[in-house]
């Protein structure tokens, strides 16, 4: 990059490529919260949330599925393509891998509690939401609305369980941090 720029040029990708890779983004959150699932299977609270995870980030891979169907049936002169999701996304698939295999050796509620957290404050929730609410799918005029009802559901049921259960600092302050951000992902 040439010095004395400001930014660095954004990278540019089709539409179907980003699609794919945030498929996958959202199928490995699933993974990671199933692994928990199994992890936990003898806590039936825990158990219950991370298969309810499991599931939101499954409707999500499908989601946007959905819309890669349709984008994938346009002629491909007449399909859009993006920028200024490459180096997130590359990060995130980086960071699911990683979650992935710590979620293989997840042994305490705290321990499991700090990877979900980590998931759910990674820009994971905010890339599907903006891709969805450009989406023709989008059931909602604006983003906050499409965040609210994309995320706060299971959102609430980590941050009531992790309020009610952890011991760990780091875990109730990074749940604090998530509980300010509200509903429509600003911070109130």
């Amino acid at each position: 990059m040439p010095s004395g720029l400001p930014f660095a040029p954004h990278v540019v990708m089709d539409l179907l490529s980003l699609l794919d890779r945030c498929i996958a983004l959202e199928t490995g959150a699933s993974e990671v919260y199933g692994l928990l699932a199994e992890r936990f299977a003898d806590d039936g609270e825990l158990e219950e949330l991370w298969r309810s995870m499991a599931t939101d980030e499954r409707r999500h891979a499908h989601k946007l599925a959905t819309w890669r169907a349709l984008v994938a049936a346009e002629h491909p002169d007449h399909r859009a393509s993006t920028s200024g999701f490459a180096d997130a996304v590359t990060a995130l698939e980086g960071f699911v891998a990683h979650a992935r295999a710590e979620a293989r050796r997840c042994t305490t509620a705290d321990a499991a509690f700090a990877l979900a957290l980590a998931l759910e404050t990674s820009e994971l929730d905010a890339i599907y939401t903006q891709l969805l609410q450009s989406s023709p799918i989008a059931r909602f005029p604006d983003l906050a609305e499409t965040v609210r009802s994309e995320t706060a559901g299971h959102h609430a049921a980590l941050l009531r369980i992790v309020q009610a259960r952890s011991r760990d600092d780091g875990n109730l302050l990074r749940a604090a941090l998530l509980a300010t951000h509200g509903d429509d992902g600003v911070i109130e």
